[in-house]
């Protein structure tokens, strides 16, 4: 986009202005009092253009104007002066600042002269709406500043300070460290953060809703009382009292179709396996950092062969990395008293349904029904093996098969 077309989406109050014979008529008297070449005039005028699209503060046009040719020979203070009193004033109201600019020149402020539109006033965040974090922080002025829990939280360097968007999301990067942060993360955080460990319990849901929301890009419905946000899942649209029919031989080609696709990304075995100089333990290795880098192809293609090889479940009993991982994931999933399941459990298919939604879902961040779809072909490669997904017959989709929490901190397929 040009300058030009910047400038024409700016407010029409704005444009009236910028756009008036009284501008073209000020800059030229500013060029004839200071003697001003074309160059140096042009210079001032690509200034003025990133004033009025703000991407220049009127405080820091004084520094801009020392790169204005011979402009050492040129009282710069007069020239800047000249500029906030006869051109910038009267757009103060939109601008702000200029009256500290003028008085740091050392210059006597103007008679106030107020825009004739009220469009300059803040967007503010409605009483409800419905998007994600991302949208309302461009869309809305105060979003950021409004709180999203009731007590203050203390930032990095123990000091009380407000609740708000801003200051909730640079406790949690702070905690976590910049970038995207999966669901396990999301839920050390909710855990363990010192902000939120006093939370209530409609709180943390609430900031759990924000959180996800500004992670993954979510549309959530939010309600604002007084300031004080309040993050809900988005309601689902009613169920019709008619059951929906699926067409489940439409379903099922689609399946295959899917399928195919799969195979098409997977890297050959052979290419794996020469990686690996033909060392099932080197594959796990391959497989550790694809995951760290969420190659998604390259960790497909190591599961695939771990499969074919039967010597998935070795890795899953055998090697501390993944165990470790996977305990977090199963103690985050069913709470603190499943840390240790993995150590006396002796269902490898559920073992394996855990491993392969914590890979594929979770870690590779794969859609929900890809990650299900590719656990089936998984499976699949495995005669004997189980499955560790179920076709949906409501909806003709493939997803997880259910698991519920027993007696003794124990899980268990739900019939």
């Amino acid at each position: 986009m040009t300058i030009l077309s910047e400038l024409q989406q700016l407010p029409t109050e704005v444009k009236d202005i910028i756009f008036s014979n009284d501008l073209v008529e000020k800059n030229q008297a500013l060029a004839d009092k200071f003697l001003l070449n074309q160059s140096q005039i042009n210079l001032i005028l690509d200034l003025e253009n990133l004033l009025f699209l703000k991407k220049l503060s009127p405080l820091d046009l004084p520094t801009r104007l020392e790169s204005m040719e011979r402009a050492s020979y040129y009282d710069l203070r007069a020239i800047t002066l000249d500029i906030a009193q006869n051109i910038l004033w009267p757009l103060q109201d939109y601008l702000q600042n200029v009256d500290r600019l003028i008085l740091r020149l050392g210059g006597k402020v103007p008679r106030a002269q107020h825009l004739k539109s009220v469009t300059l006033q803040k967007r503010l965040f409605p009483s409800s709406a419905s998007g994600t974090v991302k949208q309302f922080l461009s869309s809305f002025d105060d979003f950021k500043e409004l709180r999203l829990t009731a007590k203050k939280i203390t930032d990095n360097n123990g000091r009380l300070i407000t609740p708000s968007v801003d200051n909730w999301l640079k406790d949690y990067n702070h905690f976590l460290g910049a970038g995207y942060h999966n669901s396990l993360q999301r839920a050390q955080y909710l855990a363990k953060g010192p902000n939120c460990v006093p939370l209530e319990l409609g709180e943390k849901e609430s900031l759990r809703n924000f959180l996800l929301s500004y992670d993954d890009d979510l549309g959530m419905q939010w309600e604002n009382n007084e300031g004080m946000l309040k993050v809900q899942l988005p309601v689902s649209a009613p169920k019709s009292d008619k059951p929906v029919k699926v067409d489940l031989d439409k379903a099922v080609a689609e399946l295959q179709q899917n399928i195919k696709k799969i195979e098409q990304i997977a890297l050959p075995a052979d290419f794996i396996l020469s990686e690996a100089g033909n060392d099932l333990f080197k594959v796990r290795d391959i497989l550790w950092q694809a995951v760290g880098t969420e190659d998604k192809e390259k960790a497909l293609s190591c599961l695939k062969v771990l499969v074919e090889k039967k010597s998935l479940d070795s890795l899953i009993a055998e090697d501390n990395r993944f165990r470790s991982i996977l305990k977090r994931f199963i103690g985050i999933r069913y709470g603190s008293g499943f840390n240790n399941w993995l150590e006396g459990n002796s269902d490898k298919l559920l073992a394996r349904r855990l491993f392969l939604e914590m890979i594929l879902a979770d870690k590779l961040r794969w859609p929900e029904a890809e990650a299900a779809t590719i656990a089936f072909y998984l499976t699949n490669l495995w005669p004997q093996s189980g499955q560790v997904v179920y076709l949906d017959a409501t909806d003709g989709n493939l997803k997880w098969r259910i698991m519920q929490v027993m007696k003794d901190n124990q899980l268990a397929w739900r019939d």
